[in-house]
């Protein structure tokens, strides 16, 4: 059972734990909807921890300090009991979004559900409002966290609460998670590290809308010299030039390449023309010694490689 003080901040969505360490004073931790009371904390002495998102107090106990604060704020105001009791009935999300942000940093990124894990997102880019329907809107719309987060933007417009800033979010979580993944393959030998590369490839392609060719242009040792974005085209054809290809490996002194191009109608499996195209590359590049080493189709549904295929 609350004491009566913890009663009253609960009442209006403030919560306050303490920590006695072994050695110095006891600290007292404020959170919940602190906000409407933000002036009341910094005159008792409290420091707001940016990190945390909470205010703290070192020394005394601060409740019964909040609490009287609060009521003598209610009574300048001339507020009656009728009108003090409307400040508990809030939504019911009021407070939620601390308590979703203390689960995940206390460790429960793992154990979160992944709508749990969309509003955790949603949060810094729209305010004040329950994100918890509309993470699972999208969710249910695109199917997964990759699908929310590589939607084209007329797509995500089809959601009014949708704003540019959740735009922008989505497509630097994006191209984190695409860097990151490349971060594993600097340095070290492609062939070694297949599975860092497919992981990376997907993460770049495997979302996208049309189809696009790209290279990945090797040194002696296989380690990666550059990945180029070779030719866009439409949602199921590419236009590749083998001679292109040829001259931009000759330009970085490549001595081996791995093609790659996604599908996005979501089948990985090599068209007609994808096999001839690929006869035709690796004929043009070992006439100059080069090795073509692999040709990869990406979706999202997994991917395929030529050479396991013995295409090549």
């Amino acid at each position: 059972m609350l004491e009566p003080l913890d009663a009253s901040l609960e009442a209006i969505g403030l919560t306050v734990s303490e920590h006695s360490p072994p050695s110095g004073e006891t600290v007292y931790t404020v959170k919940g909807d602190t906000h409407p009371h933000r002036h009341l904390f910094r005159e008792l002495g409290g420091d707001w921890d940016r990190v945390k998102q909470a205010w703290i107090f070192t020394g005394s106990d601060p409740r019964k300090a909040v609490v009287d604060g609060l009521r003598e704020a209610v009574h300048a105001r001339g507020l009656s009991d009728v009108d003090r009791s409307k400040l508990s009935n809030k939504p019911h999300y009021w407070g939620h979004r601390q308590r979703l942000r203390d689960r995940f940093l206390k460790g429960a990124d793992e154990a979160l559900p992944d709508y749990e894990l969309m509003e955790l997102v949603l949060f810094f880019s729209i305010e004040r409002i329950d994100t918890k329907p509309l993470a699972k809107e999208l969710l249910a719309r695109f199917e997964s966290l990759a699908g929310v987060i590589n939607a084209q933007p007329d797509q995500l417009g089809e959601f009014d609460k949708i704003n540019h800033y959740t735009i922008t979010l989505f497509k630097a979580v994006r191209a984190m998670a695409a860097r990151i993944a490349r971060e594993e393959l600097s340095d070290r030998a492609v062939l070694d590290n297949w599975e860092k590369l497919v992981t990376y490839l997907r993460a770049s392609m495997a979302h996208r809308m049309v189809e696009q060719f790209r290279v990945l242009f090797l040194d002696r040792m296989n380690v990666l010299i550059a990945d180029e974005v070779q030719h866009q085209g439409t949602i199921d054809h590419t236009p590749v030039y083998p001679r292109e290809v040829l001259k931009r490996a000759l330009a970085l002194d490549a001595s081996a390449l791995v093609m790659v191009h996604n599908h996005p109608s979501n089948h990985p499996k090599p068209s007609k023309a994808d096999i001839a195209m690929t006869k035709d590359v690796k004929e043009i590049v070992e006439k100059v010694g080069m090795v073509l080493h692999d040709h990869l189709i990406i979706s999202k549904s997994g991917h395929s490689s030529f050479r396991q295929m013995g295409l090549l």
